[in-house]
Protein backbone atom coordinates (compact mmCIF):
# COMPACT_ATOMS: atom_id res chain seq x y z
CA UNK A 1 0.00 0.00 0.00
CA UNK A 2 1.16 3.37 -0.27
CA UNK A 3 2.82 5.54 2.18
CA UNK A 4 0.41 8.15 3.64
CA UNK A 5 1.46 11.50 3.76
CA UNK A 6 -1.11 13.66 5.27
CA UNK A 7 -4.22 12.47 4.06
CA UNK A 8 -3.57 11.65 1.07
CA UNK A 9 -0.80 8.90 -0.11
CA UNK A 10 1.99 9.48 -1.85
CA UNK A 11 1.66 7.54 -4.82
CA UNK A 12 -1.87 9.22 -5.34
CA UNK A 13 0.41 12.26 -6.47
CA UNK A 14 1.93 10.16 -9.31
CA UNK A 15 -0.97 9.79 -11.80
CA UNK A 16 1.04 7.64 -14.35
CA UNK A 17 2.22 5.62 -11.76
CA UNK A 18 -0.03 2.23 -11.11
CA UNK A 19 -0.65 0.95 -7.60
CA UNK A 20 -2.61 -2.32 -8.28
CA UNK A 21 -4.37 -4.63 -9.77
CA UNK A 22 -8.32 -3.95 -10.38
CA UNK A 23 -10.95 -6.17 -9.76
CA UNK A 24 -13.06 -7.72 -11.60
CA UNK A 25 -10.37 -9.03 -13.69
CA UNK A 26 -10.93 -8.25 -17.38
CA UNK A 27 -10.17 -10.11 -20.81
CA UNK A 28 -10.17 -7.12 -22.62
CA UNK A 29 -7.43 -4.75 -22.51
CA UNK A 30 -7.76 -1.25 -21.17
CA UNK A 31 -7.89 1.32 -24.14
CA UNK A 32 -4.59 2.77 -24.42
CA UNK A 33 -2.74 0.60 -22.48
CA UNK A 34 -0.94 -2.96 -23.35
CA UNK A 35 -2.05 -3.96 -20.08
CA UNK A 36 -4.13 -7.36 -20.26
CA UNK A 37 -5.72 -5.91 -16.87
CA UNK A 38 -7.13 -2.88 -15.28
CA UNK A 39 -4.77 -0.98 -13.00
CA UNK A 40 -5.52 1.39 -10.28
CA UNK A 41 -3.41 4.16 -10.10
CA UNK A 42 -5.30 5.52 -7.03
CA UNK A 43 -5.08 4.04 -3.08
CA UNK A 44 -8.88 4.56 -2.78
CA UNK A 45 -9.43 2.05 -6.00
CA UNK A 46 -6.81 -0.31 -5.05
CA UNK A 47 -8.21 -0.39 -1.28
CA UNK A 48 -11.64 -1.09 -2.96
CA UNK A 49 -10.13 -3.86 -5.06
CA UNK A 50 -8.72 -5.36 -2.07
CA UNK A 51 -11.67 -5.43 -0.03
CA UNK A 52 -13.77 -7.40 -2.53
CA UNK A 53 -10.55 -9.93 -2.77
CA UNK A 54 -10.78 -10.31 1.04
CA UNK A 55 -14.56 -10.87 1.10
CA UNK A 56 -14.57 -13.34 -1.90
CA UNK A 57 -11.34 -15.39 -0.37
CA UNK A 58 -12.62 -18.02 2.38
CA UNK A 59 -10.63 -18.43 5.14
CA UNK A 60 -8.06 -21.45 4.30
CA UNK A 61 -8.39 -21.10 0.65
CA UNK A 62 -4.89 -18.23 0.49
CA UNK A 63 -1.76 -20.23 1.15
CA UNK A 64 0.34 -19.86 4.32
CA UNK A 65 -2.37 -17.32 5.02
CA UNK A 66 -4.65 -19.73 6.64
CA UNK A 67 -6.25 -16.51 8.68
CA UNK A 68 -6.65 -14.34 5.66
CA UNK A 69 -10.30 -14.10 3.72
CA UNK A 70 -13.82 -14.33 5.12
CA UNK A 71 -16.64 -16.50 6.09
CA UNK A 72 -19.26 -14.79 3.47
CA UNK A 73 -19.16 -18.64 1.24
CA UNK A 74 -20.06 -20.55 5.14
CA UNK A 75 -23.82 -18.82 4.81
CA UNK A 76 -24.11 -20.31 1.60
CA UNK A 77 -26.52 -23.19 2.96
CA UNK A 78 -28.18 -21.19 6.29
CA UNK A 79 -31.53 -20.13 6.17
CA UNK A 80 -32.59 -16.56 4.73
CA UNK A 81 -33.58 -15.25 8.35
CA UNK A 82 -33.02 -12.10 10.24
CA UNK A 83 -30.37 -13.63 12.75
CA UNK A 84 -28.24 -15.04 9.47
CA UNK A 85 -28.32 -11.64 8.29
CA UNK A 86 -27.21 -9.62 11.26
CA UNK A 87 -24.43 -12.60 12.04
CA UNK A 88 -22.85 -11.60 8.32
CA UNK A 89 -23.23 -8.26 8.93
CA UNK A 90 -21.54 -8.19 11.76
CA UNK A 91 -18.85 -10.35 10.31
CA UNK A 92 -17.84 -8.69 7.52
CA UNK A 93 -17.66 -5.65 9.49
CA UNK A 94 -15.48 -7.06 12.16
CA UNK A 95 -13.57 -8.41 9.03
CA UNK A 96 -12.92 -4.74 7.53
CA UNK A 97 -12.26 -3.20 10.71
CA UNK A 98 -9.13 -5.83 11.49
CA UNK A 99 -7.86 -5.99 8.16
CA UNK A 100 -8.35 -2.42 6.72
CA UNK A 101 -7.35 0.10 9.43
CA UNK A 102 -7.12 2.81 6.51
CA UNK A 103 -11.14 2.10 5.96
CA UNK A 104 -14.03 3.84 7.90
CA UNK A 105 -17.31 2.22 8.09
CA UNK A 106 -19.98 3.80 7.66
CA UNK A 107 -22.90 1.40 6.82
CA UNK A 108 -23.41 -1.92 5.59
CA UNK A 109 -26.40 -2.91 4.69
CA UNK A 110 -28.07 -6.42 3.58
CA UNK A 111 -31.58 -6.58 1.41
CA UNK A 112 -32.19 -10.53 1.33
CA UNK A 113 -34.55 -11.20 -2.34
CA UNK A 114 -36.51 -13.92 -1.00
CA UNK A 115 -37.64 -14.62 -4.84
CA UNK A 116 -34.25 -15.80 -6.22
CA UNK A 117 -32.41 -16.65 -3.26
CA UNK A 118 -29.79 -13.57 -2.85
CA UNK A 119 -28.51 -11.84 -0.66
CA UNK A 120 -27.41 -7.81 -1.60
CA UNK A 121 -24.95 -6.83 0.61
CA UNK A 122 -23.93 -3.04 0.40
CA UNK A 123 -20.98 -1.58 2.14
CA UNK A 124 -20.03 2.30 2.58
CA UNK A 125 -17.09 3.87 3.43
CA UNK A 126 -14.75 6.19 3.40
CA UNK A 127 -10.90 6.33 2.73
CA UNK A 128 -8.25 9.16 2.86
CA UNK A 129 -10.02 12.21 1.26
CA UNK A 130 -12.36 10.04 -0.25
CA UNK A 131 -15.52 10.19 1.08
CA UNK A 132 -18.47 8.60 -0.82
CA UNK A 133 -17.03 4.79 -1.48
CA UNK A 134 -19.75 2.10 -1.95
CA UNK A 135 -18.71 -1.78 -2.97
CA UNK A 136 -22.20 -3.82 -3.69
CA UNK A 137 -22.03 -7.92 -3.61
CA UNK A 138 -24.90 -10.40 -4.75
CA UNK A 139 -24.52 -13.50 -2.97
CA UNK A 140 -26.67 -16.29 -3.83
CA UNK A 141 -27.77 -18.26 -0.80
Amino acid sequence: MAIEIGRIPANDNQPAVGIGIGIPFSANPVSGSDSIFKINYTTADQIKSNIINYLLTSKGERIFSPNFGSNIKEYLFEPLSDQTIETLKKDIEDSIKSIFPNVILKNIEATPNFEFNVLTIQIFYSVFTSTDEFIELNIPL
